[in-house]
Parts: structure tokens; C-alpha cells; sequence
């Protein structure tokens, strides 16, 4: 090696005299040179290949950790990802008067739907409050074995919405009758407190023709409850609706009504068999049954002044904390997620030391302000604005 290095030395000073062994010398270390630059990058893109490879593990660790979020999506549209707590601690303690009243009082609710809601909508519903109803039914223009739903032929349209309800009480009526006692509709949307039901309901004779919900008017038009935040019907007035309304064309109109409001016909075709709309405010005249968010009723303002809420509810709706009652029954408008954030702050929550049950066994709830049916209604915001003009 030391004879090769000092020939190449040599070799600037000497070009016309380069021995052969020179000449090898200098092709051995060109090829050593030429064989390290290869080994040299060789290395290199393994390194890199090395590199990727560990980029890909952490990118299949994060599309795993994608899919089980997929999983979990799924299992929230089919309403189960919460059924492993299911009414763990919705019970568990001081729960005496509400277990009682689940048995005296019988609620079926059954919730108007559409196929496409199935699982975007109606499965929250059923993964919630709708597992407090005695009895629960999804009604639909498809049917569904997962929820399960009732399908009739009725296009699943808005503008159907009064023909599927009319076969959705003749269906309940021929098949649940005798298994209830007061029948609760509500919609896809809503979110309802069937304890605070029963607890109102206790006071009342379900052989009466009663209905309750948000009382609601409009000119030429009877006096009507909401229809989004649910309304509820006694035996009696189920079995006049199904037995005498339906049957008569001219007092429940059947053709040409597409397009017309569910809730409006409804009470349309109790108001001419003599079912009796409730009062179904508090004592303090604090509304029960919200046809939007809590939000929407709580923070004045929120509902401008010319939103048709103001001239067409029954009663004058009070603004802010005095709106609504603290025996609550149903809030409208609600997204999936909200469903499973009430259900935790309404059923899962405990504040130390004012938790235990407010009413005690057999209490029930005091009379609304107009439960003869005798006070006048509120004439609205544009009535009330014009008359002051004229004055």
C-alpha cells in the first residue's frame, strides 16, 4: 500500500515515466472510492427508508385510532354507545316516588319520525329520555327493526305529517290501549321529562277528555297545542279521537288537508268531540312543555319581537328565569348531542345537599292559574301595539 501511495504521489512529476504498477494502484483506490460512494448512499436511503417506515407505523397507529372514532360515530347513530350506563344512576337512590309513579301512571310515547332521521335523530331519543316512557314507539314511513318503527303508507314529506299522525293514534288505539293511560307525541327533536309528566298528570282523571301541550292560537283557527314540543292525550280523549273523529269526515277532515299543520288538525278533531286543551302552565303561571331551546325562552331577547311565538302563544310569555317552570316537561329544536348532555346534567348530576327529591310520595302538582279554561287570552304583541295606538 505504501509503494502505491508513493507512485501516485509521484505521478504529477514524473507523467512521462507511470509504471504499470502505478497504474493499478490508481484503478484499486478510483474503484475503493467509487464502491464507499455506493455503500455511502446505500446507506443513506435506508435510513430514510427506515424513516418512512416509522412515519407510516404512527400514520396506521392514527388511522386506527380514526376507525375506532368511525366505530364510535356509528354507535351513536344507532343509539348504543351510551346503553353500557344505562339507567345506572338515573335510579340508584331516592327513587321511590318515581318508581311508583311509573307504574299508576302509564306513559307510552311515541315519536313522529322520518326514514332518513332514523339514525341521525330517532336513535338519541331512544338512547335517552324515550327509555323512561312505559312504552315507546317510533312512527315512520319506513320501517326500521332496529329502533323499532312503525312504517304506514305515508310518504315521509312535512307535508304528510297530519296523515301519518292520524294512522299513528288509530294504530295505538287498536293495539296499546289498555296498556296505558296517557299518550304522549312528540317529535324527533324533542327532548321530554316523562317523570315531570307523570307528576303533572297525577292529578287528573285519565277517564276525562284532557289534553296537554304548549296552547298556541292563530286567527281562524281554533286554539291549539305545539306539536314540536309534544302534546299528550288521556285515555278518553284517545278513545273519542279514534272511535268518533276519524270517522267523521265532517268533523275531522281527512282529503286536501297535505300541507296543513299536524298539531292544528289535531285539535281541530279533539275541539269537536269535546276534548278539554289544559292549562298545562305551573301554579305560577311558568310554561311546562318550550317549543324551542332552553336558551331561546331563558335569555330575553333571544326570540326577536317579531317572531311569530310572541302573537301566537295563548298565554303571555313571560321573559328570562320566569319563563319556565322547574318541573320542566319538554324542550323542542334539540340536536343529537344536546340529547346527551340533558340526559347527564338532568340524570347523572348530584348537587351536594339539595339533591333529595323535592316531593315527597303522593304529593301532586298544584293547579295552573287557568285550569277552569276561564282566563282570557293574551292578545298578542301587534294587537296590543295597535290597540295602544288608537288610544
Amino acid at each position: 500500500v505504501y509503494d502505491c501511495l508513493r507512485d501516485l504521489e509521484m505521478i504529477p512529476y514524473r507523467w512521462n515515466v507511470i509504471s504499470s504498477t502505478s497504474i493499478v494502484c490508481f484503478l484499486t483506490l478510483l474503484l475503493g472510492i467509487l464502491i464507499g460512494l455506493s455503500l455511502s448512499t446505500i446507506g443513506k436511503e435506508t435510513s430514510k427508508i427506515s424513516s418512512v417506515s416509522g412515519i407510516q407505523k404512527e400514520y396506521y397507529k392514527e388511522l386506527t385510532k380514526k376507525v375506532d372514532d368511525i366505530e364510535e360515530i356509528t354507535a351513536l347513530q344507532r343509539g348504543d354507545l351510551f346503553q353500557k350506563e344505562k339507567d345506572q344512576n338515573q335510579y340508584e337512590s331516592d327513587n321511590t316516588v318515581s318508581r311508583n309513579l311509573y307504574k299508576k301512571v302509564r306513559l307510552l310515547c311515541w315519536i313522529l319520525t322520518a326514514g332518513v332521521n332514523h339514525g341521525k335523530k330517532a336513535a338519541h331519543v331512544k338512547a335517552t329520555w324515550g327509555q323512561r316512557c312505559n312504552i315507546i314507539l317510533f312512527v315512520s314511513g319506513k320501517k326500521d327493526a332496529s329502533l323499532p318503527s312503525v312504517a304506514f303508507p305515508v310518504p315521509d314529506e312535512k307535508g304528510h305529517l297530519w296523515g301519518k299522525s292520524r294512522e299513528a293514534f288509530k294504530y295505538i288505539y287498536d293495539k296499546y290501549f289498555d296498556q296505558a293511560d296517557w299518550f304522549y307525541k312528540a317529535d324527533d327533536d324533542t327532548y321530554a321529562i316523562p317523570e315531570n309528566m307523570r307528576y303533572v298528570l297525577s292529578r287528573y282523571n285519565t277517564t276525562e277528555p284532557l289534553y296537554f301541550g304548549a296552547k298556541l292560537k292563530k286567527p281562524k283557527v281554533k286554539n291549539f297545542f305545539s306539536g314540536g314540543s309534544g302534546y299528550i292525550l288521556s285515555k278518553e280523549a284517545l278513545r273519542r279521537f279514534a272511535t268518533i273523529s276519524l270517522n267523521n269526515k265532517t268533523i275531522c277532515k281527512i282529503k286536501g288537508t297535505e300541507g296543513i299543520e299536524e298539531d292544528v288538525m289535531m285539535a281541530k278533531c279533539l275541539n269537536n268531540v269535546g276534548v278539554k286543551l289544559m292549562d298545562s302552565r305551573d301554579e305560577k303561571g311558568r310554561e311546562r312543555f318550550l317549543p324551542f331551546q332552553p336558551s331561546d325562552h331563558l335569555v330575553p331577547g333571544k326570540i326577536s319581537l317579531d317572531h311569530w311565538y310572541w302573537n301566537n302563544v295563548y298565554y303571555k310569555a313571560k321573559k328570562g328565569e320566569g319563563c319556565c317552570s322547574d318541573t320542566l316537561i319538554s324542550l323542542h329544536h334539540l340536536r343529537p348531542e344536546d340529547m346527551y348532555v340533558f340526559d347527564y346534567l338532568l340524570y347523572r348530576v348530584r348537587i351536594h345537599g339539595i339533591y333529595p327529591p323535592r316531593f315527597p310520595e303522593g304529593w301532586t302538582a298544584p293547579p295552573p292559574p287557568d285550569e277552569d279554561g276561564k282566563e282570557l287570552p293574551w292578545i298578542g304583541i301587534k294587537e296590543e301595539t295597535k290597540k295602544k295606538s288608537n288610544v
